[in-house]
């Protein structure tokens, strides 16, 4: 009987020192990533204690720096998910820190300008009616714009304007005789063109720079609209005889008008005063009519107008 205990004594600390050992042969690898390998690694306490193959030393190493063990069969037999799991936070932390840097550092793409007008037209110079009415233009040369007033006219270089004059960037040279420019996608007819161009009843109608040109601001597909300031040019030329004080006169008879390129008639159709644009709208449109308190019509009531008929 007293031989049996013994037997299952000797058994029983047999198998207590078997389960502290985790593995025979195999690898370490710490929170560093630094890999151990080890002999007879066993678990004692919050300590790893393993024999070092190439010495034959005894060592022992705290289990909170070991990230996990894999035995000589690759076999993973203890894993640290503190560990891990802090790893993959900062790891996660450190790529986010690194797009916003990569973000913050990267200069934003520069923006394109608008190679055609909402409508199709590419940019370039369209010299005559015909080459506009086929969306063809005649050159493709940079043009660049200018102010309309002043001695020295300056490039228009922060905004789209309104209204400016053309000139050839590579020869500075004035644009004259033309129907149309496209623009970095915006439209703009010369002064002179609409003139020309006119409806047969728009007759009498003048401008101080013909050769200026005017930005469309709407397109569809029945009408362009844009603005040009207009005068009748015998009221005009009537105070202009006045001498200064009819000059002075003269200068102020020029009116912000409205002006249509009617798509289908292949013509401006401008608006001299408010009964002539009523007369246009009035078909078209009857809840645009005005009441006419002004010789000239609201031009924000035309343009809205305008915007439900384009």
């Amino acid at each position: 009987m007293k031989r049996a205990l013994l037997l299952f004594f000797l058994m029983t600390i047999g198998y207590c020192n078997a389960q502290d050992i985790l593995a025979d042969k195999g690898v370490m690898t710490l929170a560093t990533n630094e890999k151990i390998k080890f002999e007879t690694l066993e678990l004692a306490g919050k300590q790893f204690r393993y024999i070092e193959p190439a010495t034959g030393e005894k060592k022992e190493i705290a289990m909170n720096t070991v990230k996990s063990v894999d035995d000589e069969k690759h076999n993973r037999v203890f894993t640290n998910r503190n560990i891990i799991i802090s790893n993959e936070l900062s790891q996660g932390i450190l790529v986010e820190k690194t797009k916003a840097d990569t973000i913050a550092k990267k200069p934003a793409p520069k923006k394109e300008d608008p190679a055609f007008t909402p409508n199709g037209y590419p940019n370039g110079i369209y010299h005559t009616k015909e080459d506009f009415i086929n969306k063809m233009p005649s050159s493709t040369a940079l043009v660049i714009p200018k102010e309309l007033v002043g001695f020295e006219k300056e490039e228009i270089v922060d905004h789209i304007p309104s209204d400016c004059y053309f000139y050839l960037k590579n020869e500075d040279k004035k644009l004259k005789k033309v129907f149309a420019v496209c623009y970095k996608g915006e439209m703009y007819f010369q002064t002179q063109a609409i003139l020309s161009n006119r409806n047969k009843t728009d007759r009498a109608q003048t401008n101080y720079y013909p050769n200026g040109f005017v930005r469309v601001k709407t397109m569809g597909e029945n009408y362009y609209y844009t603005e040009a300031s207009l005068a009748n040019k015998w009221a005009r030329g009537f105070a202009l005889n006045g001498g200064a004080v009819g000059g002075a006169i003269g200068s102020t008879l020029e009116n912000l008008k409205g002006i249509v390129w009617d798509v289908k008639n292949k013509e401006f159709n401008i608006f001299k005063n408010c009964n002539d644009y009523n007369d246009f709208i009035r078909v078209l449109y009857p809840e645009g009519v005005q009441e006419c308190k002004k010789h000239q019509p609201d031009l924000s009531k035309v343009r809205e107008a305008i915007n439900i008929i384009k």
